[in-house]
């Protein structure tokens, strides 16, 4: 009977420890997903968790502990919700949508999204990589299976891999950009979208062919006079924000250090502190710069456009482009409620105008006949997770220009994979 008894207070305390732990990594998660993986708040997610900072280092050691813990557990959720999918569904296209259904249902724990793992010390940032890479390869397989079948169309397997990869992400960071409530009716409806957009596209007419003529390069050109030390001095800024924006998209915010950006152009640390404040006036000239790219695109979309499809495609292109590019515009990543709250009530105000001029063109697709029947304001939202992942990804010595990406990702949304 005493055997019994302790053999309950055992199990008891392991459930206990487990219930902790997963309301520890959910609260960590969360923050991680608003602040960047560097601004974790130990005291507050103890807090949330109800337990004391000092019961809090029982389950973690520290911030780059407690980070890791929850890529780790983002990497094994990923790998969990491939193996039911695989295990329950028919045909690949079954699995791809039990896979998807099951990484945004509501009622599925709160995961980090993969943004920062660069934050990391070695060797838990090699082994989220490594880890990261064998579901990529493990949807592609799908993907790949969904060819062999004969269901889907011919595709470059590891792009649609990762398309479907940037719209997930993209979903658990949106709310933030995008001021929404998140919820079972936005989850189920970002579902609906993904999968609507990536198995059918958003062409009315199957088959439908679609090219964008126009150059990131020339629409961004910067006029630049060595002579005029205004000029010199504004170009300088631009190829710190420029170095900076890209190392931030690739690192993350919290992975891409100072040293690290005046160093790819060259320059020390000095240089940086001799035209920024410190590093978040980095961060939110690189933003600034960013929106105005974003918005430039759009009005060059709506320029261009002979219809609302053709105005929508050419901003993902646009886009695309700009972020298989050498100077990509900062993506919009963790890391948004690190800003100044005026900053940051100004970069979500951007990001919804940006939103709502993206959902009109879709509307006026649906209206001239030139997109499918389809929720337009989600299928602006969840899109834009395509082009926004492209750096956490694509190495520099990628076989394809940043111009065939944008066709590839473009050729996927226009008609889907689904024969």
């Amino acid at each position: 009977m005493a055997d019994t008894q302790v053999h309950k207070r055992a199990v008891g305390a392991r459930t206990k420890h487990a219930v902790k732990r997963q309301l520890l990594l959910e609260a960590a998660a969360q923050q991680m997903n608003e602040r960047g993986a560097g601004a974790i708040n130990l005291s507050e997610i103890a807090e949330q968790a109800g337990l004391s900072r000092n019961a809090l280092y029982y389950y973690v050691t520290d911030r780059a502990d407690i980070a890791f813990q929850c890529y780790l557990r983002t990497c094994e959720a990923t790998t969990e919700n491939l193996a039911i999918a695989f295990e329950d569904g028919g045909d690949a296209i079954e699995r791809i949508r039990i896979y998807v259904e099951r990484m945004l249902g509501f009622e599925q724990p709160v995961l980090a999204a993969l943004y920062d793992p660069d934050f990391l010390p070695e060797p838990q940032r090699s082994t989220i990589f490594e880890l990261s890479r064998r579901n990529v390869e493990t949807l592609q397989n799908l993907i790949e299976d969904g060819v062999q079948q004969g269901l889907f169309k011919p595709v470059h397997t590891e792009i649609a891999a990762q398309m479907l990869l940037g719209m997930i992400n993209w979903t658990q960071l949106s709310v933030n950009w995008l001021g929404q409530k998140d919820g079972k009716p936005l989850r189920k409806r970002v579902t609906e979208a993904i999968l609507d957009l990536f198995f059918n596209g958003l062409a009315s007419t199957r088959g439908k062919d679609f090219t964008c003529r126009l150059e990131v390069s020339g629409l961004t050109a910067r006029p630049f006079n060595a002579f005029d030390r205004v000029q010199a001095t504004q170009e300088k800024m631009a190829q710190l924000v420029d170095a900076a924006s890209r190392m931030f998209n690739r690192r993350g915010i919290d992975g891409a250090s100072l040293d690290d950006i005046s160093a790819s152009v060259g320059a020390t640390k000095g240089a940086v502190y001799h035209y920024f404040d410190d590093k978040m006036d980095l961060i939110t000239s690189c933003y600034e710069r960013a929106f105005e790219l974003y918005s430039l695109f759009v009005d060059v979309a709506r320029e261009h456009g002979q219809s609302g499809f053709e105005r929508s495609m050419t901003v993902l292109h646009l886009n695309s482009q700009a972020q298989g590019g050498t100077s990509p515009p900062l993506v919009l990543q963790p890391g948004i409620y690190s800003v100044p709250e005026a900053h940051r009530l100004r970069f979500v105000q951007q990001s919804r105008e940006i939103w709502d001029r993206c959902a009109a063109m879709v509307d006026e697709g649906m209206a001239d006949g030139s997109c499918r029947p389809c929720d337009a304001r989600t299928v602006a939202h969840v899109s834009a997770g395509a082009f926004l992942w492209l750096h956490k990804w694509l190495p520099d010595d990628y076989p394809m220009s940043a111009a065939q990406i944008a066709d590839t990702q473009c050729g996927i949304f226009t008609n889907g994979l689904v024969r």
